[in-house]
């Protein structure tokens, strides 16, 4: 049998095969518990973490364990790359290639197998098969293989014939044989023989193997008292598997899923019985670590749900390191998660504080209703649980929570005190910190939110908790008209991200020249530029953008690469060679330097609309715009600047009695080609009736029947 990990691995595989969505907060974005897959919640304990986020924190935090958080960038001035959400990065991970991917092959095994007198190729051909195993199969491998060899070296009752012939059994049951098949091939062993035990094992296995569970518990329970210490206890380790699997033999749901109503109950206790008599006879056994496993497993089938995440929260703290940490936190979400999405906890288990703690938390999150599922009453049933089990902070944190999700905000600023120093490593009293400035902000207190954000990233040393609190007071100083003060000499918003987003939304026209031209580095220069520019061609200031163009000269070098593809300067280079055969562009600035002096020349007009079309240049809001938290809410407008209208011009041509037929011919096209081909506007602007397309159709066809774009034109949409 395989020996403590390929078991602990297949509970967590099972456990991972249930529906993602139903096990956290987040949609998933990419493999959680991939190590490139990083945290992208706050750095704090609140309902709208993910909850292993929460659960990876909280734990973590107690073992000293480094957590699998985003590192900062060298220069976070210049880098837009540091934000509370999933990076597309992160999951952008090469496939091994053939030189590197790692042998199956087990030294140890082919050692054994020369010693037993077989074929080392055929160890190595079998052990190809060993990625993928789950359930009941997952100890059919090379570990399991080995297992049974050593206690067959080791056993000095057996000749070397009868050594071999069993090991070549096991070879044969690892390759798919039947216990029939398995039976013949023992039929000589001598009757009085120990090696008969070893037969009996091997029936049972094929019998396990083949979900024929009747036959194997009978084997396996002929063993258990065989006086040979392996065959007694993997026999009653194996009475607990096969228990644990007859009791989801029928547990299908009707679209092929795992359905735990239909677990088998009688059986699921007859594992538990099992589990529990194999750990108290072997506590540091072989399969003991697999037994706990198992034990989580029944508990679940079971829904024992107290007992369950007590059990959880005794083996995240005895977690030996960050990345076995990480395993039990995505086998707990997907368990617990599938339990809150039927039905969320509101009370606490005395066994498991620090997870009722986590599940509480998560119960705060609003319901359909808009309100959080837990209530000021369920808080105070359990209140009593955790000041006995001594998790009182805990608690306060949850009533801190609960006050924040029903808006009780002075509750929270008079409950709390504003820090004077900041531990280092308290992550629920800094959440308790900014817990009072969110409470401010709600009060629209937004100078003592400012003073209080801008107080509290001085107290903190942790680079993580300095971009979280440069976010909250970003979003304090926008909410407060003081805009400037974020790009003033001294700011402590630094993060280009956070900077980023409110030049694209909020800064003035003076604003934006000023850090075109000042700004801290290349990076913000031309992200402010690049605004300024678009924002000067989207409300017709042809003039302003004549001389705003000229401010590209002093960028130096350019900034380009994908980071930074959304504000590329060299897009106002456009030549007019992109536009639509047929139809004759000059370049960008000689179409501007008509504008600005004719701004509603219809050539000019219709060219402008082909830079749009071609370039589709805008002020990006997209690029940069996750994982900036409550910034989004203070930078949000009705109607973001910087958004081309393109239909706008065309519709200016159509009405203009002064327009060249070439040109009024090319705006009728392109203003029906506005709703090609799903019939939704792709210009910006106004959304144009039907009836009215079919009146710009019409008029291209009557009037100017002879243009290529009368003749191009199909339909209206």
């Amino acid at each position: 049998m395989a020996r403590k990990t390929p078991l602990t691995l297949a509970l967590c595989a099972l456990l991972a095969s249930a529906p993602q969505a139903f096990a956290s907060f987040d949609i998933e974005d990419c493999t959680w518990s991939s190590e490139n897959c990083l945290l992208k919640g706050v750095p704090v304990l609140t309902p709208g973490n993910d909850t292993r986020d929460n659960l990876l924190r909280l734990f973590s935090e107690a073992k000293s364990f480094a957590l699998p958080v985003q590192s900062m960038p060298a220069d976070i001035t210049r880098s837009r790359d540091y934000y509370f959400a999933y990076h597309p990065q992160w999951d952008a991970v090469s496939a091994p290639s053939a030189s590197t991917v790692v042998s199956s092959e087990n030294p140890t095994l082919t050692q054994q197998a020369t010693a037993l007198q077989l074929d080392p190729a055929e160890i190595a051909r079998l052990s190809e098969n060993d990625s993928g195993l789950e359930n009941r199969y997952v100890s059919n491998s090379s570990d399991g293989v080995s297992q049974f060899f050593t206690a067959l070296i080791n056993d000095a009752t057996l000749t070397p014939e009868q050594r071999h012939a069993l090991a070549q059994a096991r070879m044969a049951i690892w390759g798919g044989a039947t216990t029939g098949q398995v039976s013949e091939a023992l039929a000589t062993l001598p009757a009085d023989s120990s090696a008969l035990l070893y037969k009996t094992y091997l029936t049972g296995a094929t019998y396990f193997y083949t979900e024929d569970y009747k036959s194997a518990e009978q084997d396996f329970t002929a063993l258990v008292n065989s006086k040979n210490p392996w065959l007694e206890e993997t026999a009653q380790y194996m009475l607990m598997r096969t228990a644990l699997n007859k009791s989801t033999q029928h547990s299908t749901g009707e679209y092929g899923d795992f359905d735990i109503s239909k677990v088998d109950q009688q059986f699921a206790n007859q594992a538990q019985e099992a589990a529990q008599r194999y750990l108290q006879r072997w506590p540091q056994g072989l399969y003991a670590d697999s037994a706990r496993g198992m034990l989580r497993r029944i508990n679940w089938y079971q829904q024992a749900w107290p007992q369950l995440a007590a059990l959880y929260e005794q083996t995240f703290q005895q977690a030996k390191d960050p990345d076995a940490l990480r395993r039990l936190v995505t086998e707990y979400d997907n368990v617990y998660g599938m339990r809150f999405y039927n039905a969320p906890f509101t009370e606490a288990f005395p066994d498991a504080l620090q997870v009722s703690y986590i599940e509480l938390l998560r119960a705060l999150r609003p319901n359909s209703d808009k309100k959080p599922t837990l209530t000021q009453a369920f808080l105070d049933s359990s209140k009593p649980a955790f000041e006995k089990g001594g998790k009182a902070p805990l608690w306060r944190n949850l009533q801190l929570n609960l006050w924040m999700a029903t808006g009780n905000y002075a509750a929270i600023v008079q409950a709390i005190t504003p820090a004077k120093q900041l531990p280092a490593h308290d992550i629920l009293a800094f959440s308790e910190q900014v817990l009072y400035g969110e409470a401010l902000m709600g009060q629209q207190q937004w100078q003592a939110a400012r003073d209080f954000w801008q107080q509290l990233l001085k107290l903190s040393q942790d680079n993580e908790q300095q971009q979280y609190l440069q976010a909250k007071l970003a979003a304090t100083l926008v909410f407060n008209n003081e805009i400037n003060a974020i790009f003033a000499p001294q700011s402590p918003v630094t993060n280009l991200r956070f900077r980023s987003r409110v030049l694209k939304t909020q800064a003035p026209l003076e604003l934006l020249r000023q850090q075109a031209t000042q700004g801290t580095n290349n990076e913000e220069r031309t992200i402010a530029l690049h605004t300024l520019l678009v924002r000067d061609l989207t409300e017709n200031r042809f003039s302003d953008w004549l001389t705003d163009i000229k401010l590209v000269k002093a960028i130096t070098p350019p900034v380009i690469g994908e980071s930074f593809d959304d504000v590329n300067l060299s897009v106002f280079d456009w030549n007019g060679s992109a536009a639509d055969t047929g139809y004759v562009c000059r370049g960008l600035s000689e179409t501007v330097g008509v504008l600005s002096k004719k701004a509603n020349d219809a050539h000019a007009l219709n060219c402008l609309g082909e830079f749009f079309r071609t370039t589709q240049t805008h002020v990006d809001l997209w690029k940069d715009g996750s994982g900036n938290g409550v910034l989004e809410a203070a930078i949000d407008r009705k109607h973001p600047y910087g958004q081309f209208d393109r239909q706008s011009y065309y519709q200016q041509v159509i009405a203009s009695p002064k327009a060249e037929p070439e040109d009024k011919s090319y705006a009728l096209y392109r203003a029906i080609m506005c709703y090609s081909p799903s019939g939704m506007n792709e210009c910006g602007g106004e959304e144009i009736d039907k009836v009215q397309r079919k009146g710009w159709f019409t008029q291209l066809k009557t009037e100017y029947p002879g243009s290529p774009w009368a003749q191009k034109l199909k339909y209206y949409w």
